[in-house]
């Protein structure tokens, strides 16, 4: 395949799960999906059929039918091949082209040669392993039309159509054969009461991370979908956000969660050892090199192999990964066979790949294979609302007790935290080796004590001897007494987001 050819692949592929993350109409989705496979693959006409594997055979249900000019067809069940849709899901697993010599049985089908189709394209669409159903593509014209090295990148579009198709199931609340997880879901997100003798307040959880904000809420749900499937995922984010703890909750809730974690810091990759440490080595490869080493990529086995700080890879480096990426196997240094892997790559990045894509920094072919399902991390900036549960958790960690004053408080929850979560927590364990029965604002480090925030919403005996829940609230109902009601104003009197005060208001019941 040319190289235009396939970034033209991955820049669909990534358009089309921009496009329908957010949709929660399954009825909708079904023709958007057609229309880009179509449009991928250059093909006549294209069909959606669900697969009930519990029946024997499967039971194939066409839910969608679309035409190249975008058009809705009948979509009957003599307007595919079952033989062709059997031989996907039992023998050809990985999906079929008739361009291939091994496929010209499927051509004399009686069925295909009475509909005069010249050429079919058929792969499955997987979920957690399991086949839910296929696309169908077709052309009655051409015989060219589909190629076998279009079949890694259709597979690929299959697999994201049957995530987005179980999302937005479980987003409407419909049935049907990508439903599933529901009850999982709605457990992974909800509320867990963790009553310390600082707080009684209510906090979301979702393993390691922590925060009740929208911006997280939000992560939470692209994190359950990223667990449902074994693509390439990117994660950005700003330093010290906790990309790498959410990378490990990914893999956590992912389709191996037992199987290996395994990191490697791409910016300490060099030329000189990158290929040992990722590919492997075989004995005498260098001076040195007693023993064989098979490599990160195979350490990992069926896990996860986290890429973290992904922008930071030499281009000679962005090459070599490239290949093995797009080659789904290895060669160790020294060696003269291939061999394939099965970890899930997951990147992490504090830089805009974009931008760095946009300079030419940064391969475009490989930030399209890796940005197929995306994270972002919130900066904590964006989610202030959570610096008082993330006190009390770093807190209860280091076995300290912080009482803090309002002052204390209000600069803490107004400062602009460059470091992030991280910083966050440095200054949590600082605070904690002081030992003193209450923290008052000069015992706050000079960035936070001298940085202009949060005014004085409330006065500070008003706020003497209460829990950081009262605080909060108290603060709130200041600002927006002081504003008149007016949210916007009280938002940026706080120092945090309109939607943070939002959730300021539901959590203390100030709606």
């Amino acid at each position: 395949m040319s190289e235009e050819r396939e970034l033209r692949w991955l820049r669909r592929v990534r358009q089309f799960v921009d496009r329908l993350g957010g949709e929660s109409d399954q009825a909708r989705l079904f023709p958007e999906v057609l229309d880009a496979a179509i449009e991928l693959a250059e093909a006549e006409r294209g069909f959606l059929v669900l697969v009930n594997s519990a029946t024997k055979p499967p039971r194939l249900s066409i839910v969608a039918a679309r035409g190249f000019a975008q058009e809705t067809l009948s979509g009957q069940r003599s307007d595919i091949s079952q033989t062709v849709v059997e031989r996907v899901l039992v023998r050809e697993g990985e999906g079929l082209v008739t361009t291939h010599e091994g496929d010209a049985d499927v051509l004399d089908v009686s069925s295909v040669v009475q509909r005069k189709v010249r050429a079919i394209a058929c792969v499955p669409m997987r979920l957690r392993g399991e086949i839910h159903g296929v696309l169908y593509l077709d052309h009655r014209l051409r015989s060219d039309c589909f190629h076998v090295d279009d079949l890694p990148y259709l597979r690929l579009f299959a697999d994201q159509a049957a995530l987005a198709l179980e999302t937005a199931a479980l987003r409407g609340g419909e049935g049907g054969a990508l439903q599933g997880r529901q009850d999982e879901l709605a457990s992974a997100l909800a509320l867990v009461e963790e009553a310390t003798p600082d707080s009684e307040r209510q906090r979301l959880r979702y393993g390691t991370l922590i925060g009740a904000s929208p911006p997280m809420a939000r992560l939470y749900e692209f994190l359950e979908r990223g667990a449902r499937t074994r693509a390439p995922a990117l994660i950005s984010g700003e330093s010290g956000t906790g990309k790498e703890h959410v990378a490990r909750e990914l893999h956590t809730r992912g389709l191996e969660p037992n199987a290996p974690f395994v990191s490697v810091n791409c910016a300490a990759l060099d030329s000189a050892n990158a290929v040992s440490e990722l590919f492997g080595h075989v004995a005498g490869a260098y001076t040195g090199a007693a023993g064989a080493r098979v490599g990160l990529f195979r350490e990992a086995g069926h896990g996860t192999l986290l890429l973290d700080e992904i922008g930071d890879l030499s281009p000679d480096l962005q090459a070599t990964l490239l290949r093995a990426v797009q080659e789904q196997e290895v060669r160790p240094l020294g060696g003269d066979q291939a061999h394939p892997f099965s970890c899930r790559i997951v990147a992490t990045t504090h830089r805009n790949l974009r931008e760095l894509v946009s300079d030419g920094r940064f391969r475009e072919d490989l930030f399209y294979r890796l940005d197929v399902i995306r994270l972002e991390v919130p900066p904590l900036r964006e989610r202030l609302e959570d610096v008082p549960l993330l006190i009390e958790h770093f807190a209860r960690r280091e076995e300290a007790t912080l009482r803090l004053t309002p002052r204390a408080l209000r600069l803490l929850m107004s400062y602009s935290w460059p470091g992030n979560v991280r910083e966050l927590e440095n200054e949590v364990r600082r605070l904690g080796t002081l030992r003193a029965r209450e923290i008052s604002a000069k015992q706050l480090s000079e960035e936070i004590r001298t940085s202009q925030g949060l005014t004085s919403a409330a006065p500070e005996t008003a706020l003497a001897g209460k829990t950081l829940a009262e605080v909060e609230r108290e603060l709130v109902k200041a600002a927006l007494a002081a504003c008149q009601g007016n949210k916007a104003q009280a938002a940026r009197q706080l120092g945090v987001p309109r939607t943070s005060l939002y959730t300021l208001l539901k959590r203390h019941g100030l709606e």
